[in-house]
């Protein structure tokens, strides 16, 4: 049967466009051919392109996110999130005292509980610290840990050089892993990490603004060309947005016609905002 090669990452079967690509070495055990293939249901060269391209990066953002959950974390190998029953409780290890929940199970429960809808960056931010304190400490039933613990958790985390402005970030969520799993499954704890002393300061280097006469210079070096880098740079200097914002704005977001100039700054479904507060208007 005659298939001919058309636009990058389709062809054409009896007329109709095919979208093809071939799964990437590195990531063929998340799937079970080595090629995913579907039809763009259209005859349109124009079309299947455009269909073509935006299912492309949709692979490629994807795989990106797949290739960041494979990399190794500190106590991962500890970690078994999805070691729970079907009634939604973890599932206690034979021998184990009942009621009884380790950390690698409570992080379970949190993420299978609080990470639905959320960001990539939120379940590794919970995995990343628990796995932090079980090289530290071990997987412990979490009322096992004691304040001698968490003492010993925060000098692991100095000695791998964390700035101490990590260090509450860290225990943070390590604390409310803890006290979320265990109210779900009705413990009554005192959490051990509480109260634990750090210098916030430590390993912390203030930033200095850019100064004013940089900051013209870069804009001047911006109207030298007029392409799309050197608006998002031009933007970025004028307004103060974060590098992501200003990059997933629409057209619509930019008012240019009201007494005042101005950017609306709000959540596409290609680009959160690191914040609820990032919500806002910027003037021009």
């Amino acid at each position: 049967m005659l298939e001919t090669k058309t636009a990058q990452f389709t062809f054409v079967k009896q007329g109709i466009y095919y979208f093809s690509r071939r799964v990437p070495r590195d990531l063929s055990h998340h799937y079970n051919a080595n090629r995913t293939m579907y039809s763009l249901r259209t005859r349109s060269k124009v079309i299947a392109t455009s269909r073509a391209q935006r299912a492309a990066q949709t692979l490629d953002e994807h795989w990106y996110h797949l290739r960041i959950r494979d990399v190794d974390l500190p106590g991962k190998h500890l970690l078994r999130t999805q070691a729970h029953s079907l009634s939604g409780l973890p599932v206690v290890p034979d021998g184990a005292a009942e009621g009884s929940l380790k950390l690698s199970e409570a992080a379970g429960i949190y993420l299978r509980l609080k990470g639905q809808g959320r960001p990539i960056t939120f379940h590794r931010a919970a995995e990343r610290s628990c796995g932090y304190l079980m090289d530290v400490c071990g997987d412990k039933d979490i009322t096992a840990y004691t304040k001698a613990d968490a003492n010993a958790f925060r000098d692991g985390l100095i000695k791998r050089g964390l700035a101490g402005s990590s260090i509450p970030r860290i225990f943070g969520t390590v604390r409310t892993v803890v006290n979320f799993s265990a109210s779900e499954i009705g413990l009554d704890i005192s959490n051990p990490f509480t109260r634990v002393y750090y210098d916030r300061n430590a390993g912390v280097e203030g930033r200095e603004p850019l100064p004013l006469d940089a900051i013209r210079n870069i804009q001047s070096e911006c109207r030298t060309v007029d392409d799309d880098l050197r608006w998002l740079v031009a933007l970025v200097s004028d307004t103060g947005m974060r590098l992501a914002e200003a990059a997933g704005l629409l057209k619509e977001d930019l008012n240019l016609d009201g007494p005042i100039p101005h950017v609306v700054i709000q959540e596409h479904p290609w680009r959160r905002l690191k914040t609820a507060g990032s919500s806002r208007t910027v003037p021009l």
